[in-house]
């Protein structure tokens, strides 16, 4: 952290940016970063994101956190500002950063790029199943008060990123979360954990589950247009819990991209490497052992060409299974066969 410290001016604005559509590991981390920096007299400090937070468990760690968030593209003089990206690197497709902009630092818990390779300050650590927990011992070996509301958010995102320590939870992540434990005020996580539902997406999710289809032990689903981007996140984690199932694949539009989420049961697969083979080309992609994510540009003026794309994914998903020639899939909810052309 000390290196992270000698990295930074203190007469220049400091910009912490996070991947687009921030999850509850991004927003607590930058928000812990931001709580360092400032305890350490660093002025001048905003945290930047792009896109949309709008799953509802997102919304109340956001509540929690109070942290004032800025859209990038509202970025005054950014020439002028040192760039720290937090639960992301630089180029990868997943982080919105002005024209010409090489940040000065990196905390991520992701695979490493060769591009933050280059950079003055990184700390990225795969081995880590959530970005705040690097965060968190930031803080620890600072000795620095965590806060409750903090401390609150730092352990849900903990337990939110590594489904309660169940899902790439390393030893690291399991001793903040047990430590954190004792700091953070229980009524706030819960309902972090259990927010209120809106009509709308009680609509979106029997939209989903009557779309959805199962294969062998994968299951899956297209929907025509997502009601948030990390819907697609949220719903290929919640059709992985239907009995026998150890893959599961959600895509969808938002705008004029494409998102694709994938998970699994299997703690030896490699769902960052399938990502990558089934994605459009050009897309962007990136994830870990169990759970995956790609995004990519598209044409939604062109229908055909749309579902061609989103029939392509699954096809290539199906093969990466060793799935092959696969006559049909079949509804989840009615069990009806349809073809998969």
């Amino acid at each position: 952290m000390e290196k992270l410290f000698e990295v930074i001016k203190n007469t220049d604005p400091i910009s912490i940016v996070v991947h687009n559509n921030p999850d509850p590991d991004a927003l607590a981390s930058a928000t812990a970063l931001r709580f360092i920096l400032m305890d350490r007299g660093f002025k001048n400090i905003r945290i930047y994101y792009d896109g949309l937070i709008g799953r509802a468990e997102n919304q109340a760690v956001l509540k929690i956190l109070k942290a004032p968030l800025f859209l990038t593209v509202n970025i005054p003089s950014p020439e002028t500002h040192q760039f720290i990206l937090v639960d992301c690197q630089p180029f990868t497709g997943n982080v919105t950063l002005p024209d010409g902009i090489n940040p000065i630092a990196v905390i991520d818990h992701h695979r490493l790029r060769k591009a933050t390779c280059q950079l003055p300050f990184r700390d990225v650590r795969p081995h880590y199943g959530a970005c705040s927990t690097i965060l968190y011992e930031y803080l620890s070996s600072l000795k620095i008060d965590i806060p409750t509301h903090l401390a609150t958010s730092l352990c849900y995102a903990i337990s939110s990123e590594t489904q309660s320590l169940g899902r790439e939870g390393s030893r690291a992540d399991k001793k903040a979360y047990v430590e954190l434990l004792s700091r953070l005020s229980f009524s706030q996580l819960s309902r972090t954990q259990y927010p209120k539902l809106s009509r709308d997406f009680v609509s979106n999710l029997s939209r989903a589950l009557l779309n959805a289809f199962y294969y062998k032990n994968f299951i899956g689903v297209v929907m025509e247009e997502l009601p948030y981007p990390d819907f697609a996140a949220q719903m290929a984690d919640f059709l992985l819990r239907v009995k026998n199932m150890t893959w599961s694949l959600c895509l969808g539009t938002f705008k004029d991209v494409l998102y694709v989420s994938i998970r699994t049961t299997n703690n030896k697969a490699d769902a960052s490497r399938i990502i990558k083979k089934i994605m459009p080309k050009g897309a962007a992609s990136g994830g870990h052992e169990m759970i995956a994510g790609g995004q990519a540009k598209i044409d939604k003026s062109d229908r055909s060409k749309v579902r061609a794309a989103k029939n392509e994914v699954i096809i290539k998903m199906m093969r990466a299974l060793n799935f092959s020639d696969v006559p049909h899939l079949l509804k989840l909810v009615r069990n009806e066969i349809f073809p998969l052309s």
